[in-house]
């Protein structure tokens, strides 16, 4: 029996089929939400890329027993559209499993022990994890109302921070100049193009690069993690306190598992943020299909 362990976001979808031989065979797609695409188009994906490239893999789709499957936009109640997709995809499994992108970080980050799990990417989110499910989460609110931590607040603020001045002029010269950008393409690319999350999230590239040089970048970062921490990190904290004060067992230490590339490529400022919050950080990992497969089969 084939297990089919999944990893899907809104660019780009990691299909592991973890073979009987115990080998682990890996297959790209096309991005997967089914909060923003019409169940066609999914299918579309599934007939179209990911089914006419198993044969060269030597897979045989109704050879997958189980499937579990974490993706961007699976709330429950866009879950159903997927399960039926895939069971029509793979008519020989017994075992479907739909979950959120949250509680696959959750169980790569943590496994099966209890813990805080955060992703920290594009966008930002995080929950309270008991060793198998999510028993608290702060509401990340996108972009525009929530997400901090996450790489397009930073990018927001950073232009925030060149545009009003408060970040110096010298750095506003160099990315106008490097990004070949003016304030009006800026205003443009936020307000009428399409994924302004995107545009403001790839701004943390040029933030990374130059760090050493403008320190003024690095304390941005921290300060934005902090954010991260004070209003979305807290309240699970505050859980913890009032189950120890009532002689129930808390659920996790304070400390800040973490996946997604802002966690990944910014760990040093997560990790200031965290020690001045007296919190700190634990697992980090770019993405989660490794601890997934850790967490489903044990390896």
């Amino acid at each position: 029996m084939v297990k089919l362990i999944v990893d899907s976001g809104s660019t780009k979808t990691d299909w592991c089929f973890a073979m009987p031989s115990g080998a682990l065979v890996s297959v790209k797609t096309g991005g997967i939400n089914p909060a923003v695409q019409d169940a066609e188009i999914i299918e579309a994906t599934i007939k179209n890329h990911l089914l006419p490239s198993l044969p060269a893999q030597d897979i045989d789709p109704n050879e997958v027993g189980e499937i579990y499957y974490y993706g961007a936009g699976c709330t429950p109640d866009r879950q159903p559209v997927m399960r039926k997709l895939l069971t029509e995809a793979f008519g020989c499994a017994q075992t479907v499993e739909v979950c959120s992108d949250l509680l696959a970080a959750a169980r790569a980050l943590c496994l099966r022990k209890k813990g805080i799990a955060c992703i920290l990417g594009t966008g930002a989110n995080s929950c309270l994890y008991d060793g198998e499910g999510i028993v608290a989460q702060t509401p990340a609110l996108g972009y525009i109302l929530g997400d901090e931590g996450s790489g397009a607040v930073l990018g927001r603020n950073f232009l925030n921070g060149i545009l009003k001045g408060w970040l110096p002029e010298e750095l506003r010269n160099l990315f106008m100049a490097e990004w070949q950008l003016d304030v009006a393409d800026i205003i443009n690319k936020v307000y009428r193009e399409q994924y302004p999350n995107r545009f403001l999230a790839s701004i943390s590239t040029f933030i990374a690069s130059n760090m050493e040089r403008y320190p003024q970048l690095a304390d941005m970062v921290v300060q934005n993690f902090e954010k991260f921490i004070d209003v979305n990190i807290q309240p699970y904290l505050k859980l913890e306190t009032e189950a120890e004060e009532n002689g129930e067992k808390a659920q996790s230490a304070r400390e800040i598992n973490a996946v997604g590339s802002i966690a990944y490529y910014f760990r040093n400022q997560l990790e200031r943020a965290a020690n001045n919050r007296s919190l700190s950080v634990g697992r980090i990992v770019k993405s989660p299909m490794q601890g997934l497969v850790e967490y489903h089969l044990g390896v």
